[in-house]
């Protein structure tokens, strides 16, 4: 009779924690696009690079927003998680828009 060995146990721990630390955590959405902690200065920067061009033709509402401005979870342009939906990792919002800012 075949008993589990008690070294199973480590490689499940150690598992999780490959996965979460290999993952592009999805930190919210901008836009109706999905932004990562990888592409959020890209997507935020893309934003302002915009808005010039829609307020020249008329298509925007106000004035252009700064970089911080759009990436505040308070005004409503970037819809942001507080864990990542695929590995469950809790987001350190300072040190995403540390890349950003």
């Amino acid at each position: 009779m075949k008993t589990k060995s008690s070294k199973s146990a480590p490689k499940a721990a150690l598992h999780k924690t490959d996965v979460i630390s290999s993952c592009d955590c999805l930190v919210g959405f901008l836009s109706g696009e999905k932004v990562n902690k990888s592409t959020i200065d890209y997507e935020v920067e893309r934003i302002v690079n915009i808005q010039p061009v829609f307020k020249k033709y008329g298509l925007l509402n106000g004035e252009p927003q700064t970089k911080s401005q759009i990436v505040d979870g308070r005004k409503g342009y970037l819809s942001r998680f507080v864990y990542c939906p695929y590995c469950g990792e809790k987001l350190n919002w300072k040190q995403v828009l540390s890349n950003c800012l």
